[in-house]
């Protein structure tokens, strides 16, 4: 693997670095990254093919859909962008307490990512309520650890990753303070062609499991529309695996539903038919058909 540039949602130190490094392992000097500021110049940045992948947040398997992104991938789409989703991989998210303040006592302000604070409730309750220490909302885990390191006072902490506890050279005061310990977030990888396996066993698995990833809009409001449109899935012996819905910003209280289905559409002849009839349904557009991730999946 060589010659390979890489946009994810930085900076360095996120969870979303830890999914570009088992993408694309540290070890080979000939893949560059970049990170991004915001998971919408992560979607500019490949489309102006400044990079050949972009890395982005997808869902938590606590917190659920990654609003933006959905809404990114909606807009992106709706333009026939010539990238797609071709390739998927799950972190582990475990939260760590990052600080140099000598105990809890001194610590006046908590630095992290908005969606973080929904999955370590349990902590906040016994450590944050009723406590006069104010919680600040920032861009991500990564930049919660450099505030942290970059405060003099020693009165800061964030709750970031470990990959940031190295990064900056931050004591952990608390680790895995996470709600549920298998709390794991998906990332999408998107480009124009299949990124190379990390591993030869994935290579030569010709049967490897496929997901296909796609969004649709009804032709129409009338009762029983979506569950007609579902229900071609069913006939087909198609396996629907999950089904979200965001505004399709065509019309007021008009929706856009994405879906995936088990299956590869370029092989699968259930998948390929049962999408084709669904097509004369309603406006469907494919996002991606790619392996799932069973090394990370869990």
């Amino acid at each position: 693997m060589s010659g390979y540039r890489v946009a994810f949602l930085g900076p360095k130190g996120t969870y979303t670095h830890q999914a570009t490094n088992q993408e694309f392992p540290t070890d080979d000097k000939s893949v560059e990254i970049f990170p991004q500021k915001s998971i919408s110049e992560c979607f500019q940045t490949l489309n102006d093919k400044k990079v050949d992948y972009a890395i982005i947040p997808f869902e938590n398997s606590t917190n659920g859909q990654v609003v933006y992104t959905y809404d990114l991938l909606r807009d992106w789409f709706s333009k026939e962008c010539s990238f797609r989703i071709v390739a998927e991989q799950f972190v582990a998210i475990h939260h760590c307490v990052l600080t140099r303040a000598k105990s809890w006592t001194d610590v006046k302000r908590v630095y992290s990512h908005p969606q973080v604070w929904g999955q370590v409730t349990e902590f906040a309750g016994e450590h944050l309520v009723g406590h006069d220490i104010q919680r600040e909302d920032v861009s991500s885990t990564s930049r919660a650890a450099e505030l942290v390191y970059e405060d003099k006072t020693n009165t800061t902490a964030c709750i970031s990753s470990s990959m940031s506890a190295d990064i900056y050279n931050l004591p952990t005061m608390f680790a895995n303070i996470e709600d549920i310990a298998n709390n794991t977030t998906r990332f999408l990888v998107l480009g124009y062609d299949a990124p190379p396996s990390a591993s030869d066993k994935d290579k030569e698995n010709e049967n490897a499991s496929y997901v296909t990833s796609m969004l649709f809009t009804l032709n129409h409001d009338d009762s029983g529309a979506l569950c007609t449109a579902l229900d071609i899935l069913r006939k087909h012996d198609v396996n629907l695996t999950s089904i979200n819905s965001r505004p399709s910003h065509l019309k007021q209280w008009q929706y856009v539903f994405f879906a995936e289905v088990h299956g590869n559409l370029y092989k699968d002849e259930n998948v390929k038919e049962g999408l084709k009839e669904l097509a004369d349904k309603c406006q469907l557009t494919i996002l991606g058909s790619f392996k799932r991730n069973w090394r990370y999946y869990k």
